[in-house]
C-alpha cells in the first residue's frame, strides 16, 4: 500500500496579503485534500505524462479560522506542498483579491512551479481551463485532480463538471448541505432553478416529491448528483464514500466531501487518504 509523506505544518503566519475567513472545520477539509493529493501526485509520477491540479474556487492561498487569530495554508498552496508536486498547477477564482493574493504567494514560496491562474467565474471560463492543461496524445497520457469546493448550491453547475470530464479527471466536490437544508422552500419552487443547476437537470423535481419525508433535502441533493457522475462513468467514491463534515457547536451537517473516480484506484487512494487524514490514525 502507498503511504503519503510527511504533511507539511498547515499552520502560517499571517503575511498581509488578502486572507478570507472560513469555518473551523475547514482544517479537516483541507487536510483530507492534502492527503489525496499526495497520495495521487505519488503514485501517478512514473504512471502518466503529466500530472495537473485544478482548483476552481482556489481562495487565495490562506484562510482565517472564523473566531480566531489563526491562519492555514487553503487548498492551492497545500496541493503545491505535496512531496512530488503536480507538473502542472490551474487555480480559478472569481475574486481578483484572491487571484492577486495567491499569485503573490505562489511567487514567494513556489516560483519554480508551472502554475496558470483562471480569474473569473469558473463555470465561465471552462474553455480556458481545458485550453490551460497540458495536451493529451497516445505518447503524452495526462492525468488531472480537480478539487471544487464551492459555497453554496448556486456557486456550481454541473454542466462545467460533465465539460472537463471529457479529460482524464478526478474529482474532489464539496457538495453542500447546510444551504440547501436551509433554503429548501426557496430551491423548490417552481420558478427557482438553482438546483437545476447545481445537478443538471430538473427530473429532481419528481424525484423529489417521492422521497421528501424519507430523506433529508441534503442528502437527496447528494445522491442525485452521485446518480449524474455515475452517468459519467465514474464508479468510485460517491456518496456511500463522502465524508460528512459538521459544525464545531452543534454539531450540524455543512457539506459533504464526495470523491468521483473512473478508476479503482482512486477510489483506494481515497480511502487511504480518509485514514490518513483522522486525526487520531498513527503511522508506527
Amino acid at each position: 500500500m502507498v503511504q503519503p509523506g510527511k504533511p507539511p505544518d498547515i499552520s502560517v503566519n499571517d503575511d498581509g496579503r488578502y486572507i478570507p475567513e472560513v469555518g473551523s472545520w475547514g482544517e479537516e477539509k483541507y487536510r483530507l485534500l492534502w492527503y489525496y493529493a499526495d497520495l495521487f501526485a505519488t503514485s501517478m509520477k512514473t504512471k502518466w505524462g503529466q500530472r495537473v491540479y485544478i482548483d476552481l474556487f482556489a481562495g487565495s492561498g490562506f484562510a482565517r479560522l472564523r473566531g480566531t487569530m489563526r491562519v492555514v495554508l487553503s487548498s492551492p498552496l497545500l496541493a503545491l506542498s505535496v512531496n512530488d508536486p503536480f507538473d502542472c498547477y490551474i487555480f480559478c477564482d472569481s475574486n481578483p483579491d484572491c487571484i492577486k493574493a495567491l499569485s503573490e504567494r505562489v511567487e514567494a514560496r513556489k516560483s519554480d512551479a508551472s502554475v496558470k491562474f483562471v480569474p473569473g467565474d469558473a463555470n465561465n471560463s471552462v474553455d480556458q481551463i481545458l485550453s490551460a492543461m497540458p495536451r493529451y496524445s497516445q505518447n503524452h497520457k495526462v492525468l488531472a485532480f480537480c478539487f471544487v469546493d464551492p459555497f453554496h448550491l448556486s456557486s456550481l453547475r454541473f454542466e462545467t463538471i460533465k465539460a472537463l470530464s471529457t479529460r482524464f479527471i478526478d474529482f474532489l466536490v464539496h457538495i453542500p448541505a447546510m444551504d440547501p437544508l436551509r433554503n429548501i422552500s426557496r430551491y423548490t419552487s417552481a420558478k427557482n432553478n438553482i438546483v437545476d443547476h447545481f445537478l443538471g437537470t430538473d427530473s429532481w423535481r419528481t424525484r423529489w416529491q417521492d422521497q421528501r419525508g424519507y430523506i433529508g433535502f441534503d442528502l437527496f441533493i447528494a445522491r442525485m448528483f452521485d446518480n449524474q457522475m455515475k452517468s459519467l462513468s465514474y464508479r468510485f467514491g460517491g456518496v456511500e464514500e463522502t465524508v460528512l463534515i459538521r459544525s464545531d457547536e452543534k454539531n450540524l451537517p455543512l457539506y459533504r466531501l464526495g470523491f468521483f473516480s473512473r478508476h479503482e484506484l482512486g477510489g483506494k487512494f481515497w480511502r487511504q487518504a480518509r485514514i490518513y487524514s483522522d486525526p487520531q490514525f498513527k503511522l508506527f
